[in-house]
C-alpha cells in the first residue's frame, strides 16, 4: 500500500473507533424545542458527541435534555483536521484551526463538504463533537 493510499485509512480511523466504541450510539443535548447547541464549526446538522457529560452540559447550557441518536452504520465523514476540510476552509481563508459561527461559512463547509461525497464531519475534540448532515442518517433511542 502506497503512502497516499493510507492517509484515507488513518483519516476514517476516529470515526470508525466511535462507532464500534459506542455501539453507533452518541449524544446531543437538546433544548425542549428539540434545538440543539453547536458552534457550526464542522458545517451545519445534527450536533453530537460520544460522552454523555458533554452533552449534559449542553442541555444545561439551553434548558433541555440529553437524548440519544443511533447513527447508522457506513457514513462517509470528513475529519475536521483532514486534507478536504482544510482545503474547504482555505478557500475561505481561514486557518486550519480557525473557524466561524456565520451561517454562511457553516453553508460553504456543509455544501463542500458534501460535493466531495461526505454525510458528516467528526472532530477529535468531544466539545466540537460530530455534525451529521442528514438527519435521516440518525434515530433518536430510548
Amino acid at each position: 500500500m502506497k503512502i497516499n493510499e493510507l492517509k484515507p485509512i488513518i483519516e476514517n480511523q476516529l470515526w470508525d473507533n466511535l462507532m464500534k466504541q459506542n455501539d453507533g450510539v452518541f449524544y446531543r443535548g437538546e433544548a425542549s424545542s428539540g434545538k440543539g447547541t453547536g458552534l457550526g464549526a464542522l458545517g451545519k446538522g445534527v450536533y453530537l458527541t460520544w460522552t454523555e457529560g458533554m452533552a449534559k452540559a449542553f442541555a444545561q447550557h439551553v434548558g433541555g435534555e440529553v437524548k440519544k441518536y443511533r447513527v447508522k452504520p457506513g457514513l462517509k465523514m470528513a475529519d475536521a483536521q483532514g486534507k478536504d476540510m482544510i482545503e474547504i476552509k482555505k478557500t475561505m481563508g481561514f486557518e486550519p484551526w480557525e473557524f466561524s459561527n456565520d451561517p454562511m461559512y457553516t453553508g460553504i463547509v456543509t455544501m463542500g463538504l458534501k460535493e466531495k461525497g461526505y454525510d458528516g464531519a467528526v472532530s477529535d475534540k468531544e466539545a466540537d463533537g460530530i455534525v451529521i448532515f442528514d438527519p435521516a442518517n440518525i434515530e433518536e433511542v430510548e
